[in-house]
């Protein structure tokens, strides 16, 4: 039998300096044993057949509906992981983080049509698994994944909010999107309409490879520059506690939630010399090689929905009966003065 993957986690999540409640959820286990890891920001192993599932969930609506969204999304995804059979090839676990993540999107869709003070609630997810040396990673919002090998930061999900379509569209710099009003605007959320299109990105893991997922309250207020640097930084743990301290240097105005997990085993090929992190995207509707793509086929259909690029390529991920709505995310904040956060190094 081939030996699996060793993973070092740690998961923490903290209401950061501005808001009086948590939104975020995170959820971290090993899909072998019959309950979650603990998330205090202790180091945990997995080194099992099935692998580590990390998920990341930072909810929005009215009253308690944010924290209602994640924390039923989180557990929706970890059950329906858990209850399904287990496999190594890349496809099949694609198609079942799709399918957990489309399954929370029905009931907390339906949670919120019955309970008047839930009406709005959604989530952003963001839900980590491997198919034996690769990491596959299912997106909804704009919480994000990163690979940091060595000292290469890369970005393994696409931003489904408009500044990113925007971005993307040529019609928005990077600087501009970084302090645009409608930075927190995302273009769909788990539980917001009847079906949700969800993007599946894959990595090919070498050794020594450290994933981080974090919710926006990371990212909007901590440059990638510093995100790497404090990534870097010894075991897992202590990488998750220095993330959250530049999130609070930055202003923490909100929710701050990451997992870091670090990928080893004698399974797992030692890097070549300068050799990058590579992620590309699958499309379910195909199969093999002809699934995998550069290009993000769930933005772009996102983007034309939303009317920020005139249309989405044809024969995209398979009809669902999802309508998009540009919904936004947390409250409007003040945009930060520039400078305020961590330098880049």
């Amino acid at each position: 039998m081939t030996q699996p993957v060793e993973v070092a986690i740690c998961a923490r999540t903290d209401v950061g300096l501005v808001r009086d409640h948590n939104e975020d959820t995170v959820l971290i286990a090993d899909l072998s044993a019959n309950e979650p890891l603990p998330d205090d920001g202790s180091g945990q192993a997995v080194a099992s057949e099935r692998g580590p599932v990390m998920i990341v969930c930072d909810g929005m609506g009215g009253m308690a509906g944010g924290e209602v969204a994640s924390e039923l999304a989180c557990d929706i995804i970890y059950q329906d992981l858990q209850g399904a059979q287990s496999s190594p090839q890349r496809d099949v676990v694609a198609r079942l983080l799709r399918r957990a993540v489309r399954r929370a999107n029905h009931v907390v869709r339906t949670r919120s049509d019955e309970t008047l003070e839930l009406r709005g609630m959604g989530t952003t997810a963001s839900v980590a698994a491997l198919a034996g040396t690769t990491l596959v990673v299912a997106n909804v919002g704009d919480s994000r994944a990163y690979v940091l090998r060595g000292e290469d930061l890369v970005q393994v999900t696409r931003d489904q909010s408009v500044v990113s379509a925007l971005v993307s569209a040529g019609k928005l710099t990077e600087s501009q999107a970084r302090f645009s009003v409608q930075r927190s605007v995302v273009l769909q959320a788990v539980g917001a309409e009847a079906d949700v299109a969800v993007s599946l990105s894959i990595v090919e893991l070498r050794a020594g490879d450290r994933l981080l997922l974090c919710s926006d309250g990371l990212h909007g207020c901590v440059f990638d520059g510093a995100i790497a640097a404090a990534l870097g930084r010894g075991k897992p743990e202590e990488a998750c506690a220095t993330l959250h301290e530049r999130a609070r240097q930055g202003g923490a105005p909100d929710n701050v939630t990451v997992v870091v997990a670090d990928f080893g085993g004698e399974v797992l090929e030692v890097p070549e010399a300068g050799e990058k992190v590579e992620f590309r995207e699958l499309d379910p509707s195909e199969s093999g090689s002809e699934a995998v793509t550069s290009t993000s086929k769930v933005a772009r259909k996102l983007a034309a929905r939303a009317g920020i690029i005139d249309e989405a390529p044809a024969n995209e991920v398979p009809a669902t009966g999802m309508h998009p709505a540009i919904r936004d995310h947390h409250p409007p904040v003040s945009p930060p003065t520039p400078g305020v956060g961590p330098a880049e190094a």
